[in-house]
């Protein structure tokens, strides 16, 4: 068991490592970890490659190398002398960065961490890898520190609760989970310095001001991560006074054009958002962007975000199927209730970015194109549109194996981090190539003037090929244009400050004599309630939730036999 460097008689260092984009949980972890005393390091690459739009391999890798490469990031990691590495891994970047891990693992002998909703969702599977020590299930800042705090102490941290530790012998130590932090305001602020290091901050700064999701869509990994802590109450939120503090840092520090609000769902909270206006519209003053649902895109609560700056929002259709959306999803709004949940957010100048996904198990030919007459209804500035991706231990990813859509074989591709939501359809269903044709055409169809619609539903009936690949190229900016615009615009100011960060080293040594509190106490001392929005109220769920299933077992029974049919008809 490792036991820190004992010749150097300053704190220890933790090197983090990520990519693809800023992640507030790391951010998160950073600020903790640093205000425990410890120099803190990050390696980031933008990865331009793994962006889950294009399925060329050679192209990707292309990209990727363009701004780094692994062996900057390893003389990077080495000059850096890290006591231990810590990853952090959503489902598509798993393969990557473990990768990367198995390389560190044979050049630095110190352990390595992995967090994130991968690790959590499967850390049976993810412990098994030679690189990788430990397993973070869950949150991730007061584990990481008390391990930190053991290494220095030169005890053993096999039984530090939300790990799985692997121990000299390869024993796998199963650890139980700890409480949520309750009160998300006695956390630091996410530190977002070493990412803007490398220039992964935009002119539209990205933030979250809760942990989890007030809904249970089966497809999200929000509906596993709620039935792993049945019993607790998983969503919480900063209180107002906390989220103007950590916007006036940063728009002091950065100087934005506007905030990107990344919750789940941003407006759920009645209250909260009535504070918030106020507040916000008199200490901020710049437009932001937000995620919404049918259900609390209600008269009251657009007003107010209008009158606080809200400029456009996101909200997720999914399908254009009722039965679907009802049935399988969990997500019970009507065709009307979308419609006029656009309409209300038009009528308050909010521009609505409007999502769906294709490739749902139970899914027809006839209900995509029931996504297309809804999107006509809706006048969304822009149509994102995804392919299900059967993310792990998610109540619909189970689903689709128990009913034979997801075979035993691509599931292992699927835990091994293959493919993306962008171009990748795991399901055996018999219709994919439709699958493949609306995802790529929906967000220019979108956008294309009326008299020229009919020529692209035209081109859908045709047989899946290049006029579809072809139109997808252009629906790659279409899916978010200003998001879009940014990105490309900040691409060489990126790739200087990459190639700066991984060359040039800025950390600095903490004097030994510099009084740091380093003991480690729960910072779930404080009671709050699960805030949760009906029927246009506010209301606080008091008590623990219990997770129950979402979907009818004996739904779709038939379902295979009558989409054969339908295909053939």
């Amino acid at each position: 068991m490792w036991h820190g460097k004992e010749e150097r008689g300053y704190s220890l260092r933790v090197l983090f490592y990520y990519r693809g984009s800023e992640h507030f949980g790391v951010q998160s972890i950073i600020s903790y970890v640093k205000n425990k005393g410890h120099t803190v390091e990050l390696i980031y690459d933008p990865a331009l490659g793994d962006n889950g739009y294009l399925d060329f391999p050679a192209a990707n890798n292309l990209l990727n190398k363009l701004f780094c490469n692994d062996k900057l990031i390893i003389e990077k990691a080495k000059r850096f002398q890290p006591d231990l590495i810590a990853f952090s891994a959503i489902t598509n970047l798993y393969l990557p960065i473990t990768k990367l891990a198995r390389k560190f693992k044979k050049v630095l002998d110190v352990p390595i961490i992995i967090g994130g909703i991968h690790p959590t969702s499967l850390p049976e599977y993810v412990i098994k890898e030679d690189c990788y020590d430990m397993v973070c299930i869950g949150e991730g800042e007061e584990p990481l520190a008390e391990v930190l705090q053991r290494l220095e102490e030169k005890q053993s941290y096999t039984d530090v609760k939300n790990l799985w530790v692997k121990d000299d012998s390869g024993k796998v130590h199963k650890n139980p989970k700890r409480p949520i932090i309750k009160s998300l305001d006695s956390i630091p602020f996410g530190d977002k310095t070493l990412f803007d290091n490398y220039g992964a901050l935009t002119s539209r700064i990205m933030l979250m001001t809760t942990r989890g999701c007030p809904f249970e869509c089966t497809f999200c990994v929000n509906s596993y991560r709620n039935s792993l802590y049945t019993g607790e109450i998983y969503l919480r939120q900063r209180s107002v006074p906390n989220v103007i503090d950590n916007l006036l840092q940063l728009k002091n520090t950065y100087q934005p054009k506007g905030f990107r609000f990344l919750d789940d769902v941003f407006a759920f909270n009645l209250k909260w958002l009535i504070e918030f206006k106020d507040a916000y519209s008199k200490h901020i003053n710049l437009p932001f962007h937000g995620n919404i649902t049918p259900s609390t895109a209600k008269d009251n609560i657009l007003k107010l975000l209008s009158e606080a700056g809200c400029t456009s929002l996101s909200m997720g259709v999914q399908s254009g199927s009722e039965e679907i959306r009802t049935k399988l999803l969990h997500r019970k709004h009507s065709d009307e209730s979308i419609v006029e949940a656009a309409q209300k957010m038009k009528k308050y100048g909010i521009k609505l970015h409007a999502e769906y996904i294709f490739g749902f198990p139970e899914e027809t030919p006839e209900d995509m194109w029931k996504s297309l007459d809804l999107n006509d209804r809706l006048d969304a500035v822009n149509a994102a549109s995804f392919i299900f991706y059967p993310y792990p231990k998610t109540e619909l990813q189970e689903y689709c194996l128990k009913k034979g859509y997801l075979s035993k074989e691509n599931y292992e591709l699927v835990k091994e981090g293959h493919g993306s939501y962008h171009t990748t359809g795991w399901l055996d269903l018999p219709y994919m190539d439709e699958v493949y044709k609306f995802s790529k055409i929906l967000p220019v169809y979108n956008v294309t003037p009326k008299l020229l619609k009919p020529l692209l539903r035209k081109i859908l009936k045709l047989k899946y090929g290049f006029i579809h690949k072809l139109i997808y190229v252009f629906a790659i900016p279409l899916i978010d244009f200003d998001e879009f615009v940014i990105r490309v615009k900040d691409i060489p100011r990126m790739f200087f400050k990459t190639r700066r960060a991984l060359k040039i080293d800025t950390w600095d040594k903490p004097s030994p004599t510099t009084s740091v509190e380093r003991k480690i106490e729960p910072v779930h001392n404080q009671e709050s309630g699960s805030i949760t929005y009906h029927d246009n109220k506010a209301k606080i769920r008091s008590k623990a939730y219990q997770w129950k299933p979402k979907i009818n077992p004996n739904y779709g029974m038939d379902s295979k036999k009558e989409h054969a049919n339908s295909r053939k008809a």
